[in-house]
């Protein structure tokens, strides 16, 4: 063994460097920038909590917002849909009986309205792969313009209730 290799395993160098003709070899490999999807997965191993979060929050966003716009869209432009009429009366005179439960004023017989919350749900339910990956590469920047601040804001408001978030793993 040659004196540097016997002094870098003393010092506790982890990487040993040797010199083969004309190129240098080392025990550990060099590390490249990550592409893809493996820079999401170490920026989530770096933080786990507020990605977690994050990756949450924007699904459930993703979910919400076009279930809304989706409804609204077809109640505005009133697209003609080929569903059976009988079914249509059906369905709503279930749901008034739901409503006058509740205490809400019943629908009319022909009333689109479950028509269009059910295509409106078919239709994000159909996202979902669109959603997860929207999710995923947002969530680095939701994750550090959003949740990050308010997580801030309240460990400075509350410190006693943020402990799970401070605590340091050694």
């Amino acid at each position: 063994m040659s004196l540097v290799r016997i002094m870098y395993a003393l010092i506790g160098r982890r990487t040993v460097q040797s010199h083969v003709g004309h190129r240098w070899y080392s025990s550990v490999p060099d590390r490249q920038p990550q592409r893809g999807w493996r820079r999401q997965l170490l920026a989530f191993k770096q933080r786990p909590a507020s990605h977690i979060t994050a990756f949450a929050l924007l699904h459930e966003l993703t979910a919400v917002v076009p279930l809304v716009g989706v409804y609204y869209a077809l109640d505005y432009w009133q697209p003609k849909m080929p569903f059976p009429q009988s079914v249509l009366e059906e369905g709503n005179r279930y749901i008034n009986k739901l409503r006058t439960y509740v205490g809400l004023r019943q629908l009319e017989a022909d009333s689109p309205v479950l028509l269009h919350l059910a295509t409106s749900y078919a239709v994000v339910k159909a996202a979902v792969p669109l959603r997860i990956a929207a999710s995923l590469a947002l969530t680095p920047w939701f994750s550090r313009w959003c949740v990050v601040p308010v997580t801030r804001v309240a460990g400075k408001l509350w410190p006693s209730s943020m402990r799970f978030f401070n605590r340091r793993d050694k």
